[in-house]
């Protein structure tokens, strides 16, 4: 059975993933979060991606 972490390893770099590079998580204010707990999110990310269920913001820049 493969971990939160495993899953989202695979999701990002793996051959059949995002091939994500240079990837970087800042956890803000709350530190208290496993890895487990921040895999499951960055795996709901993906989902919704992978999904379309996400809405795109334009900076007013």
């Amino acid at each position: 059975m493969s971990t939160q972490t495993d899953i989202a390893k695979r999701r990002l770099f793996g051959d059949d993933g995002l091939h994500a590079s240079n990837f970087k998580l800042f956890p803000g204010t709350s530190r208290e979060k496993t890895p487990q707990q921040i895999a499951e999110q960055v795996n709901k990310i993906v989902t919704q991606l992978e999904e379309g269920d996400f809405e795109e913001v334009q900076s007013e820049d």
